[in-house]
């Protein structure tokens, strides 16, 4: 069974629990090892039933298993995150507040969609990582740690959104919205309870160069191709000011990466997280341009400019809020969403990685 097979496999059990899709994806990453430094006892508050086998020293994971874990497990753990933003939707309408409904509030539509534009952005990265390490593609050993680094910040950083927008239901676990408290505190967690997805960045290190300079459709130099930049100025001008901004950041950070060899090793982490922030750029004009015309949400150029800005935010260090027809549209997709059930899946238009 490929990656992707068993990530959509997995995804509706940990829409539920992630212990649970933890669980369903034992086959391909075998049962997760939760080291504990020099023994003692493991508290894992947020996955309460999944059993941890605990080790006192790291085992050894070959780089194929540790890519299989990577790739899988924060692709199918977005399932979490659309099952709290689904929830999050439906308590938002049913709490009333001033006179109005939650989402009638300007700061919550704004959290909603931040979230929203966040979990799109984790969807497009590692679904396109799923992809080439299916395919076994020459860079898929660093497209899928810059994506396994990046997809656990934008999870749990979106969790940590609807967490906000849920307000005291969050923390006193609310009947029938308890899910919400439960999915946010699991996926806060995984990548500490997750070894291998700990720390993924310094497997990336020895190929920043190449990646940065890489023909890929998601590899940071891809928002440079002439066809992209044509596209985005025919069907989504008002990304464009967003989308050059991003291509120059990532012409200057493929010159850097040239000269990283003279980097001491905090700035070779902040220049990985940077190719980490231009590869989702370069997933999610991807994911665009091929779902560009449909009625798909990843088709939509205001949610496509949604995700540029929040990640051109997080670049610059400075996130300012989302434009309020941006927030109009995503919170109208997110209500769609929670209306229809629709879970994110991998796209068959993104395997589109020869096999080497």
């Amino acid at each position: 069974m490929s990656i992707a097979e068993s990530v959509e496999r997995a995804r509706p059990a940990f829409g539920r629990d992630v212990a649970a899709g933890l669980g369903v994806l034992e086959p391909l990453i075998g049962r997760v090892r939760l080291v504990v430094p020099g023994g003692g006892r493991a508290v894992t508050s947020a996955l309460r039933t999944y059993r941890f086998d605990v080790s006192d020293v790291a085992p050894e994971s070959d780089a194929a298993a540790a890519t299989a874990v990577r790739a899988a497990v924060p692709a199918a753990a977005l399932a979490a995150l659309d099952a709290a933003l689904r929830e999050s939707v439906q308590y938002s309408h049913a709490r009333h507040l001033y006179g109005g409904t939650v989402l009638d509030i300007p700061h919550a539509r704004s959290l909603l969609a931040a979230a929203l534009a966040d979990a799109l952005t984790a969807d497009a990265l590692s679904s396109a990582a799923v992809c080439r390490a299916d395919a076994r593609a020459a860079a898929a050993s660093v497209a899928v740690a810059l994506s396994a680094h990046l997809s656990c910040l934008l999870l749990a950083e979106a969790a940590q959104q609807v967490s906000v927008l849920a307000g005291s239901t969050f923390y006193a676990r609310i009947a029938p919205f308890e899910l919400i408290e439960q999915h946010v505190r699991d996926l806060s967690a995984l990548a500490v309870l997750v070894p291998d997805l700990a720390d993924p960045l310094p497997a990336a290190l020895d190929r920043l160069r190449a990646w940065c300079t890489d023909t890929d459709a998601v590899a940071p130099g891809s928002l440079l191709r002439p066809e992209v930049v044509a596209a985005i100025a025919m069907d989504a001008p008002g990304a464009v000011e967003v989308h050059v901004s991003l291509a120059a950041a990532a012409a200057e950070t493929a010159a850097e990466a040239a000269e990283s060899e003279s980097l001491d090793p905090h700035q070779s982490l902040e220049l990985a997280h940077r190719v980490s922030l231009l590869t989702a750029a370069a997933a999610v004009v991807d994911g665009w341009m091929h779902a560009r015309g449909s009625e798909a949400i990843t088709g939509d150029p205001l949610a496509m400019e949604a995700c540029l800005r929040r990640i051109r935010g997080r670049v610059v260090r400075r996130q300012p809020p989302l434009p309020a027809d941006l927030v109009a549209r995503l919170v109208a997709h997110a209500e769609a969403r929670a209306a229809s059930g629709e879970e994110m899946v991998i796209g068959p238009a993104r395997a589109t990685v020869p096999p080497m």
